[in-house]
């Protein structure tokens, strides 16, 4: 026996667009229908206005996976279309009725003939280079679905992801301001390039909050209505009161917390900065206190240690794990006694911490 499927309210767009911003972040809890809004916004801009979207993850295989059921959960929406995958593009076609008299024959030859239109392009940033050379005229809105990653995978960051981001902004829009940008996630993790490139703390702004002179619009949806909806359910009623349900469903960072938080004294001296995967950090010792400090603004004249062989260079000097160095900030570490200027400092530079 088939049962109703229970419908739960989806991310309606229309307000996040009239801050007119051109990239444009919604993170909220799992299942709030911030990708399928996004959808169905794409296919409507096509239907009425013949644009075009592009919808683009990380890495291929992610693609691949998402591309292959991309219509399967929005075609119910547009009954007068049909859609289908073509390549590496969606596609949408006037959906035809058989007319009186017609043969099942000269109907099926009149279906293989209409026109298909394309609605959006599936494209992977790992390889995104490659499209440098592409024009892409009708193409509005980029959809970069998952950009943060969960923890359970086993894929990471693109080296110097932000700007293969905005190279491949910059090859969609040739500078003609035509186009925006989605950037749609989970809230898993506060740790992540873009917010840490665009200093974006969403544990210290509002709701949705616009900067760099309204060029970045953040959504961080208030899912109480979502919530409400899900805590209806078998599953929400499971989860309710866990860790699990305040980022799954309650929006809430795992990771934003203040631990290990502070200002840096005025008695606190700069020693070095450090250069590891995560990027650079300066590091002040007070030592009436014993503590040390990691901020990621760096000073003016610095000492540069890295931790990455491949960037050695006549200025720096490489450090590795068992350094004397690595191992009393490791040892000042396991004591308490290092604090740092924001959460995505934090979660950026402890990992170092761990021996490889």
């Amino acid at each position: 026996m088939s049962k109703v499927k229970k419908l739960h309210p989806y991310y309606d767009y229309r307000k996040l667009w009239s801050y007119n911003a051109v990239i444009n972040f919604v993170v909220g809890g799992r299942g709030l229908g911030k990708t399928y809004g996004a959808k169905r916004q794409g296919i409507v801009n096509c239907i009425k206005r013949g644009e075009e979207f592009i919808y683009l993850r990380r890495y291929k295989e992610e693609l691949k996976a998402a591309r292959d059921t991309f219509f399967a959960d929005i075609e119910s929406e547009f009954p007068e279309h049909d859609s289908r995958l073509h390549g590496n593009k969606g596609q949408i076609s006037k959906r035809l009725e058989q007319r009186d008299n017609e043969t099942d024959a000269e109907f099926a030859k009149r279906k293989k003939q209409r026109e298909w239109v394309t609605a959006c392009y599936f494209i992977a940033l790992s390889v995104a280079q490659s499209q440098k050379s592409v024009a892409f005229p009708k193409v509005t809105l980029i959809i970069f679905d998952e950009f943060i990653i969960e923890a359970a995978t086993n894929t990471g960051y693109l080296k110097n992801e932000v700007t293969a981001f905005l190279n491949f902004y910059n090859t969609v829009d040739r500078g003609q301001d035509k186009t925006r940008c989605l950037l749609l996630a989970n809230s898993v993790s506060i740790m992540n390039p873009y917010f840490a490139n665009w200093e974006i703390r969403p544990d210290k702004l509002p709701e949705i909050s616009v900067s760099h002179e309204g060029f970045i619009c953040c959504h961080f949806p208030d899912s109480a209505k979502f919530a409400t909806s899900i805590y209806q359910t078998r599953f929400g009623k499971f989860i309710a009161g866990t860790e699990y349900a305040d980022y799954a469903v309650g929006n809430q960072f795992k990771d934003a917390h203040d631990k290990l938080i502070a200002d840096k004294t005025a008695n606190a001296k700069y020693k070095y900065t450090l250069e590891t995967e995560q990027g650079y950090f300066s590091v002040w010792y007070d030592i009436s206190l014993g503590t040390f400090f990691v901020l990621s603004k760096r000073p003016g004249n610095e000492r540069l240690l890295t931790m990455l062989p491949e960037n050695m260079d006549k200025n720096k000097i490489r450090v590795t794990f068992n350094e004397p160095v690595i191992r009393s900030l490791r040892a000042a570490f396991n004591r308490g006694d290092v604090e740092f200027d924001k959460p995505s400092s934090r979660n950026a530079f402890t990992p170092i911490f761990d021996r490889k």
